[in-house]
């Protein structure tokens, strides 16, 4: 199985430049089924923070760090898993469908 990270966007003080929130997207692929689920991150920390990187500063990969810094706060640095395996358990549970069409039809225009 493998997972896509979209980040959509962040929430932060603009003053600061400190991010709160960060909302996302992870699609989680098996084979031919996936499953696309929307998540919110809250971010802890201030601005005094040892590491604190100013805003202009950030990459993906920082914010994909701070998703699994946060994103379990039972257990720190297991956010990634933690996102993983819910999506990966809706992938499980979800109706497989497919787009397609009857054998005796086809995509041919149909003028009436």
């Amino acid at each position: 199985m493998t997972h896509e990270y979209y980040i959509i966007n962040t929430t932060r003080n603009i003053s600061t430049g400190l991010i709160s929130k960060i909302n996302f997207k992870l699609k989680s692929i098996s084979g031919e089924l996936s499953y696309t689920g929307k998540y919110v991150c809250t971010v802890l920390g201030s601005v005094e923070d040892a590491g604190f990187i100013a805003y202009d500063l950030l990459t993906s990969s920082d914010l994909i760090g701070f998703l699994d810094k946060y994103g379990d706060q039972e257990t720190p640095n297991n956010g990634l898993n933690l996102y993983q395996s819910i999506n990966s358990s809706s992938l499980s549970e979800t109706p497989i469908t497919v787009n397609d069409l009857p054998p005796n039809v086809t995509s041919d225009k149909i003028t009436v």
